[in-house]
């Protein structure tokens, strides 16, 4: 394998609160709770996480309020030993939060509030332009202000590889100017059938939704979908990776754990098709137990997989 080539993941950065129950409350219902977890989250700070933790040579790129949960978060990073070069700090700002349940069969409901991570804009983008586009590797996703990942897919170069995980998607945003520029897409199999404005509940819908997707400019396409496992595609190769059989305790996290073990991959290796099969199997790990960061398994945990496989 080559030299670790240099990511930057620009994106957010939350404190979670998980709360795990028996049932997912229906609207107007009071249930009581059978745990509370509380840990780091954010769909930017768990890929750049991820990332750093399987061994990635990873920058990250993100904005924190200074109240009690900033100063947490903060203190996660410095402990988990991310590069703290591009972390802005902002004064008189709430961090960003999100607030979640999982349900015995592992399905979640999460709330997000931005805080900190609104001000993540265009000019926190150009202030930090040239150490991003100085990367091989640049990651992003949907939960800091669109035009920020606008920019970002317009100042791109061919000296750098941009991935979008495409979440959370506002169905009143046309995306296409954005796809465009985009080399490689990591959609789940909803976010994929909204792209490509048609459901998809079937993998013959999903491989449907990314012809149009990749229409759209997309160079290559790793559509995550849970327990039917991952498609990877572009306009000349398409194979399906199977979902790997593990005891599936809470998928939170999990989609995010995925995009950075399969940026972490793809910075070693250059193999988009193996980037994929490695990621899946960190994501099937992380999906055994509680968390969003502390889901993330070790290297060791990932060499000896196997012993998470169930019949």
């Amino acid at each position: 394998m080559q030299k670790n080539k240099l990511i930057t993941v620009i994106g957010s950065s939350n404190f979670d609160i998980i709360i795990a129950v028996k049932n997912n409350p229906r609207p107007g219902e009071s249930i009581l709770a059978k745990d509370l977890v509380t840990d780091y989250g954010g769909k930017g700070a768990t890929q750049a996480v991820t990332a750093s933790k399987l061994g990635g040579n990873v920058r990250f790129l993100t904005c924190l309020g200074d109240d009690v949960f900033g100063k947490l978060v903060l203190d996660n990073f410095k402990e988990k030993k991310i590069n703290l070069e591009l972390i802005k700090v902002f004064s008189s700002q709430k961090n960003g939060m999100a607030a979640g349940t999982f349900d015995e069969e592992g399905e979640n409901i999460v709330i997000c509030y931005p805080g900190a991570n609104s001000l993540l804009k265009k000019d926190v983008i150009i202030e930090n332009l040239d150490h991003i586009l100085g990367s091989d590797i640049i990651l992003t996703q949907l939960e800091i202000p669109l035009e920020s990942v606008e920019l970002l897919s317009i100042k791109k170069t061919k000296n750098n590889t941009l991935i979008l995980n495409p979440s959370p998607l506002d169905d009143s945003v046309d995306y296409a100017p954005i796809l465009k520029n985009i080399d490689i897409l990591i959609p789940n199999e909803i976010e994929i059938g909204e792209l490509a404005g048609m459901e998809a509940s079937t993998l013959q819908d999903i491989k449907s939704a990314s012809d149009i997707v990749l229409e759209m400019g997309v160079k290559n396409l790793v559509v995550t979908m849970g327990g039917n496992g991952v498609l990877v595609k572009n306009r000349e190769f398409e194979k399906h990776i199977k979902a790997e059989k593990v005891k599936v305790l809470n998928t939170v996290g999990g989609g995010d754990i995925f995009a950075g073990a399969f940026t972490y991959y793809l910075s070693i290796s250059d193999d988009l098709l193996e980037s994929a099969v490695y990621a899946n199997r960190v994501a099937a790990i992380s999906v055994t137990r509680e968390g969003t960061q502390s889901a993330i398994p070790s290297i060791l945990e990932i060499e000896e997989f196997e012993k998470f496989i169930i019949d």
